[in-house]
Parts: C-alpha cells; structure tokens; sequence
C-alpha cells in the first residue's frame, strides 16, 4: 500500500533532498509543506500516516509548538507517526523533542543510508502494531492496549519491543490504568534508568496516582540534567500551583530564561503573578512575549490571545463599574490577534473572547451577536479556555444546560494536554469557573457519582481524581472527602495530592452536618486507620514548601 507522508522543512533546498532521498522506496505518496501553516491547511482535507518535521521553521513555532497544537486540535490522528529532523543539538532543544514522544529523531547532517533505514524501521514497527492503532484511531485506548499486550509476548525484534513498550506505557496512562504503566516504566529503569522517556512516564504516572510526594522528588533530581532542566522546573512550579504555593510557581519559572518559555509556562508565570496581586508584573511578561515574537505571526497572535485573556480575568474580579479600562484593552487586544483570520478555530476564539467582553459590559444584545450555532460539533477541535469562555457566555446568556456541558468537555479536553503548565493552569481556571458561574454543586455531584462506579470497580486512581474534584469544589459537603479517604483507605494510600489520610479526617471531625451513615461510616474507617498507623500516619515531607534547588539560570 502507499502511504501519505508530509514533510515539513523550511528550507527549500532540504526539503528537495528529503523528497529525492524517500521517493526511491515506493511506498510514499509524498506532500511538501514549508511550515505549520500550510501542514494544517493540508491536514482539513486529508490525513497522514507520517510527518517528517523539522524543529526550526523559520520565525514561525517550531515543530514541536505545531504538533502540539495539532494533535490538541485533532488535526493529528492518534496513528499518525511523527519523526523529528533536527540539525540543532542543544539539549533544551532534544529534550522538548522527546517530550513529544516522536516515534523518531534524525540529526543533521543525515545520509540517504540513515533516512531509508529510519523509514523502513519505522514502517516495520507501523505493520506490527497496525491493529493497536486503528483502535487508536477509534478512540479506544482500551482495546489498543489489549492488543500490545497480546503482541508483546511474541519474540519481537529488540528495537521494535522497545517502540511497542514505549506506545504500551503511553496508552496505559491514556486508559488510566496508572499502576500497569508504572510497572512498566519501572521495568525499563531497571534495566537502565538514564532511558529518558521512561522517567517523563514514571513522573507522569506519579502525578496523575496523586503520588505528588515522589513525583517532586524524581524532578528535583533531574534539574541538573540539560536535557530535561527547563522542563523539569515547569513541573516543579506546576505542582507548587497546584499546592497554591503561588511565589514557589514564580520562582521555579524564574529558573528558565525568559526567552525560553514556552506559551504554557509564560501564562502559568502570569497567573502566578495575578495570584500574588503582581498584576502589572504579569502584563508586563505577556508585553514582553509579544514584542519578542512581533514577526512571528502565529506566537505573536498567540501570546496577544493570551493578554487579552489576562486583561478579562482581571474585568471578572471588579465590579462592573470599574471594568472599563480591563475590558477596554482586552477588546483592542482580541481585534489585534483576530484581524485577517483564515483560521476557524483562532476566529472561534476571537468571537468569544468578544462576546465574553460585551457581557462584562453587560451587554447581552452584542454578546448573542458574536455567537451562531446550536450544534455542540463545532467545538470539535475547540481547546479548553476557549471551551470555558464559550460556557461563560452561554451561562450569562441564561443557557446553563450548555454551559455545563462545554465545562465537561474542557475538563476532558485537559487531562488529555501533555504540557503541566497548560493543565494546571486551565484547572484552575475551569475551578475558578465552575464556582463563579453557580454549576459547582451539580457537577461535584456528578463528579462524586461517576467516582462511585469508579470506586465499586476497584479502580482506585480514577475514584479518588473524582472524589477529589468533587471536595476541592463543594469543600463543606461532608460525604465527598470521605469518600475520597474511604477510597484512600481502600488502596492503602496515605496520601492523594493534597489530601493525607490524617488531614482528611481533622477536617471530617470538625463538620457538623453529617448523617448517621455517614458518621458510622467515619468511625469505622477511623478504627481502620488506627489499626495501620504505620501505614497512614507516618509523618510526610510539607509539599507547600518544595526545597529550591540551586541554579545559575535567571
């Protein structure tokens, strides 16, 4: 069969060679793009089964920045396999590529020898898993990981075991099953544990088990690494944002060059810094983003969407006669970004952006006027803060149904982000949300009740996320943090983010409305705990003050 591949490469001349050298095989119907852009214009009428990207693309993102964007949207089928062309050999720049998980790298200068043999390998490795990847492509995780099981206990070639382990372990975390993957991570290490994608995916593991203790422990170690540093620091200061350790975030972000961060950790620094009432400091950082990035259309659009953004979080915080000047720049911000857009999903954006304005204004006329259509498939490829500025709008326009529903689909657009920075930040603000527009309540319940089957299931990880939701948002409902220490209990976990077994229940002693169930129950997961103190009660290290690991970095 042929196969449809893209390939991105700036320059003209290398993207020449690149065709000349893989034409040869006969196997690929080949397609040329020079950035982004044009891949994605492309990716709306056709799909590929492999993308050859090259890191720099001139002063657009870069590679990695495109397939994120990409794949969040959906332009990137699941089965799509991604190799990276790269003659820069900084480690800041390998480490953001593998942190993509590529299915390769490829150094310049390359031969044609180096080229057909990586194709070839990774056409081999397509044929094996061919079957795990349709169901990929049919959004079934599950299914996909059942059958790399099945495939591994066949004798495979070394290195195809490897990219078959290293897909295994990725979809386990993608079905939740947290612990398999672990295990799995933890079973390469062993063997070398200097594999850097096994120790993205144990952290990862870590932290989606609510292992943040740990979690903290492994980045710590790795910030002397170059290959990981920058990107071991956006985790530390997303799990201290997490922790609402506010100066903590501020100064592990301080620790990577400001040139250097990316769209995700430059708006986590500026809500840090909004968080701390630094306002004109996290103005200032988005100025400065934008500026640097003035010829660079796509990131200039980007970090302008991002301050304007900034401008209406703080016009949410005053009362409507103060909001003029917030909503003012806000406004000018959004047309600057939105002028001349071919883009559905930037214009998308820009519309909301507005008509979340005009109802800070309170004006609801304007606000309808910048929105049409009833169908929920037009959010197919929406990203999450677009999703809770279009559910803001539908819930000031009397649509809660609705809103709740983009809500929904914010939270599970998130889990599925692979940057810290962009999730953490976006939780906070689907949190922030869901309390300001009345729904918190109900979707706590609803959180609470699909952690229930979780928890009956026996699947302890997924409970106590829902369990957890669920008390972070009505904190004065007794029956969700004992559910979540219930579960806790249940899997012989002492601690779940930021919740400890004995923290869980001083703040259970101290609530008064609970029913008789309940308090029974309360007593009995008490004697529970008494009876393992050495498991529940050991004393843990205070994750609200991180140790600062030194660094020359400013």
């Amino acid at each position: 069969m042929l196969y449809r591949l893209a390939i991105v490469e700036d320059n003209a001349t290398a993207r020449g060679n690149l065709r000349s050298h893989i034409l040869p095989l006969g196997q690929f119907e080949i397609s040329s793009f020079s950035n982004g852009t044009e891949l994605k214009s492309a990716l709306k009428k056709q799909n590929f089964e492999l993308i050859l990207m090259d890191f720099h693309l001139g002063q657009s993102k870069t590679g990695v920045e495109w397939v994120q964007e990409l794949r969040q949207s959906r332009f990137i089928k699941p089965s799509t396999g991604i190799i990276f062309i790269t003659s820069d050999r900084m480690p800041q720049t390998i480490g953001q590529i593998i942190d993509m998980h590529p299915d390769m790298l490829i150094i310049k200068p390359y031969t044609i020898a180096t080229i057909t043999r990586s194709i070839l390998h990774y056409l081999d490795y397509r044929e094996y898993v061919s079957s795990a990847l349709f169901s990929l492509d049919n959004d079934d995780p599950r299914d996909a990981v059942v059958k790399l099981t099945s495939l591994m206990r066949k004798t495979l070639p070394s290195k195809i075991k490897t990219d078959v382990q290293k897909l295994k372990a990725r979809l386990l975390i993608e079905a939740g099953q947290i612990k398999l993957a672990r295990n799995l991570y933890d079973m390469v290490l062993e063997k070398s544990d200097k594999v850097l994608w096994a120790q993205w995916g144990k952290i990862k593991c870590q932290y989606a088990d609510g292992d943040w203790h740990h979690c903290t422990e492994q980045l710590q170690s790795m910030v002397n690494t170059n290959l990981a540093k920058d990107k071991a620091f956006e985790w530390l200061a997303g799990l201290s944002f997490e922790q609402q350790n506010w100066p903590q975030a501020e100064y592990f972000l301080d620790q990577i060059k400001v040139s250097d961060l990316s769209v995700q950790a430059t708006k986590l620094k500026s809500i840090s810094y909004q968080k701390q009432d630094k306002v004109i400091e996290g103005i200032d950082l988005l100025q400065r983003k934008r500026e640097v990035n003035r010829t660079a259309r796509d990131k200039f659009n980007e970090f302008t969407f991002e301050l304007a953004s900034f401008y209406l979080n703080i016009a949410e915080d005053q009362p409507q006669s103060n909001r003029a000047e917030s909503v003012m720049q806000a406004k000018r911000l959004v047309g600057v970004a939105g002028r001349n857009q071919g883009d559905l999903q930037l214009i998308q954006k820009r519309d909301f952006l507005l008509a979340y304005s005009a109802l800070l204004e309170g004006d609801e006329e304007k606000a309808k006027h910048y929105i049409s259509g009833d169908n929920m498939q037009v959010f197919f490829r929406t990203d999450p803060p677009t999703l809770l500025t279009a559910a803001k709008v539908y819930n000031g326009l009397g649509d809660k149904e609705r809103a709740k529903n983009l809500v929904v689909m914010a939270h599970q657009r998130n889990q599925n982000l692979m940057s810290i920075a962009e999730q953490v930040s976006n939780k906070d603000a689907i949190y922030s949300g869901e309390l300001s527009m009345g729904i918190a309540e109900e979707r706590a319940a609803e959180l609470n009740e699909q952690g229930t089957i979780m928890f009956v299931d026996k699947k302890y990880s997924n409970a106590m996320e829902k369990f957890y939701l669920a008390s972070q948002l009505m904190p004065d409902i007794a029956a969700f943090p004992l559910n979540l220490l219930q579960c806790m209990v249940e899997a012989k976990q002492p601690v779940y983010r930021r919740c400890t077994v004995p923290g869980l229940i001083a703040t259970l002693e101290t609530m008064n409305q609970m029913s008789a169930a309940n308090k029974k129950r309360f007593e009995q997961l008490q004697q529970a705990v008494a009876k393992k103190k050495q498991l529940f009660m050991q004393p843990l290290p205070d994750m609200d003050n991180l140790s600062e690991p030194s660094s020359n970095n400013s």
